[in-house]
């Protein structure tokens, strides 16, 4: 009886940077597909000289709006999803092969390793569950940002194993990058904000970045030190972008609310966070 055959899937634009490890990683799939959008560096040939094959995808923000396109053009029985700064490691590479053989199982949700510079961020971005390797015809995306894939078929999540693990090295590798990420993807979270219905008032504006900010450091990024820390702020900041934005699209209908009662109101705020806070340090000192 014959294998079931793999595609490794690599969306690109302008992924020099990484793109050769990223090939050279799923090397051992059957085939191994670039979706680019229109790269004007050498990505397609770095891509092209290690085996890949290159399928033309229209330019898309977010990448989601082309993943559908993309999984079209793969030809093996399962599909593994790679973003062009992950890695696949040959541990799960092997273990990828088991799975693709077992009967019981559509698709499976990889923990991934995110990485601040070369800091590994296990107590604050982990396991971080990514949808990425599914039968092909079982996944498709709506196209709407960070959005998991639609699975008709039984999902599996995977133990967090980190000797299973993807490895997104590319998650900060520069702080710059990770803000300008933040900026370019603020209308696009803001419009998820608008598709679920929230009414972001000057309370929601307040605690949903803060709330991130507690989530994150205290909740395990206080172990890495200052990388943990900077983590935590930058995701807080992508909260207070996407919150802003959406804030813009909204403010002509939202309720007046009066200078001083939204200075009280801040204070307030101020006061709650400041109590969380000594929570968080009281339980943290263990």
């Amino acid at each position: 009886m014959n294998r079931p055959t793999i595609s490794a899937l690599i969306h690109t634009r302008n992924e020099s940077r990484w793109i050769a490890g990223c090939v050279r990683s799923v090397l051992w799939a059957d085939e191994v597909v670039v979706a680019d959008m229109a790269s004007t560096d050498d990505t397609r040939e770095i891509a092209t000289a290690l085996g890949a094959r290159i399928v033309e995808v229209p330019m898309a923000n977010p990448v989601e709006k082309v993943r559908n396109q993309a999984l079209a053009a793969c030809k093996g029985d399962w599909i593994i999803v790679v973003d062009a700064d992950e890695t696949v490691p040959p541990t799960l590479a092997v273990r990828l092969r088991e799975l693709a053989e077992d009967p019981s199982a559509d698709a499976y949700a990889l923990p991934r390793k995110n990485y601040l510079h070369d800091v590994w961020l296990e107590g604050q971005l982990w396991p971080d569950h990514q949808t990425r390797f599914f039968r092909k015809g079982v996944a498709s995306w709506s196209g709407k940002v960070h959005e998991a894939a639609i699975i008709k078929g039984r999902l599996v999540t995977l133990p967090a194993d980190p000797a299973l693990a993807l490895e997104h090295p590319g998650a900060c590798p520069e702080v710059h990058r990770f803000l300008a990420r933040a900026l370019a993807y603020g209308p696009l979270e803001a419009q998820r904000f608008e598709e679920r219905g929230v009414t972001m008032d000057w309370l929601y504006l307040i605690r949903r970045p803060l709330g991130e900010f507690f989530g994150r450091y205290f909740g395990g990024g206080w172990r890495h030190g200052m990388p943990g820390l900077v983590m935590s702020l930058m995701q807080a900041n992508y909260q207070l972008v996407a919150c802003i934005e959406c804030w813009e699209l909204q403010r002509a209908k939202l309720p007046p609310v009066t200078p001083k009662a939204l200075r009280r109101g801040v204070c307030r705020e101020m006061w709650r966070a400041a109590f969380r806070t000594v929570q968080w340090t009281w339980f943290t000192r263990r």
